[in-house]
């Protein structure tokens, strides 16, 4: 392939032989809202290109809007922070331990409402030194859809351990169906739907995507609630047949339909972005003041990392 377009994942570090990496946006969602990418993911995505003992020797980074490219350039160019603080989570042991001291103290608690029990530990705990607790509002967005299933509370707190978007309401109703089944006792079945028809536009190829996210979390539930083998070979056939159907349409994709607009995703991330950040330093970056010329622009794509 002469071009590659890829999440922020690709910083991760991928063994490519690539020349150039473009950044189409230095904004992402966290989850929960619109962020800058951090210096470390910066430079951890600008050193994909260039290689030594490769073609490209040298890489070249640049931006897709050259209001990016100052932040780029600082990143790229300064040092990175030291990490500050590291999260901290709870097991289903000390969970346990905190129901069974909370019902000692406090007799009319509810421990059956994990959701509850997410809030009231997030509040009472005192996290001492350089940590925080992490991942607690996806963990209590699950436990808040698990509340009225009657599960005990180790089978709920591994549910809301379910590395999912809470955001993705596929996603998460097959969490909510597979509990459902694990409350009766039953067997939970793959109720992934596959398009039967080849896909015709990127937009298709999304819901492939959706679909290979589906077939991975029935896999991960199934591995931490084994019971029905059958189920589960099924859901790694579709897996493969899924993978297979998005591979065989990205070797053509000449014909497919491109309807989603990167340069105004952008925008709304931007827009999204300005609209909550309270930091003045990182507004400045992108205020009318420091707009490119379109004379600047030619000389941008110049950068060398």
């Amino acid at each position: 392939y002469h071009v590659l377009v890829a999440s922020d994942a690709i910083g991760m570090g991928l063994n490519l032989n690539i020349r150039r990496i473009i950044f189409n946006t230095v904004f992402k969602s966290d989850g929960e809202k619109i962020i800058l990418l951090n210096p470390s993911a910066v430079k951890q995505i600008a050193g994909r290109a260039g290689r030594r003992n490769s073609p490209y020797p040298e890489g070249l980074v640049t931006c897709r809007d050259p209001r990016d490219l100052e932040y780029v350039r600082n990143c790229i160019n300064g040092i990175v922070p030291s990490i500050s603080k590291a999260g901290l989570m709870p097991t289903s042991g000390h969970m346990q331990l905190f129901v069974e001291a909370l019902s000692k103290h406090t007799p009319d608690a509810d421990t059956s409402d994990i959701h509850a029990i997410f809030k009231q530990f997030n509040e009472m705990a005192r996290v001492q030194g350089d940590y925080f607790l992490c991942r607690q509002k996806q963990m209590q967005a699950i436990a808040s859809m698990l509340k009225v299933i009657p599960l005990d509370l180790s089978s709920k707190y591994t549910l809301s351990m379910c590395p999912v978007n809470t955001s993705d309401t596929r996603a998460m109703d097959a969490i909510k169906r597979f509990a459902i089944k694990l409350a009766l006792g039953e067997a939970a079945g793959v109720k992934v739907r596959i398009p039967s028809t080849r896909p015709k536009s990127f937009d298709d190829l999304t819901l492939l995507c959706d679909c290979h996210h589906e077939l991975e979390l029935f896999l991960w539930l199934t591995n931490k609630f084994p019971g029905n083998t059958v189920e589960q070979q099924t859901a790694q056939r579709l897996k493969l047949h899924v993978i297979q159907l998005i591979n065989t349409r990205l070797i053509n994709t000449d014909d497919l339909r491109h309807e989603h607009n990167y340069v105004d995703r952008d925008a709304r991330l931007r827009r999204a972005w300005e609209s909550t950040s309270r930091d003045e330093n990182h507004v400045s970056l992108y205020n009318s003041e420091t707009t490119t010329t379109p004379k600047d622009v030619a000389s941008t794509y110049e950068m060398v990392a």
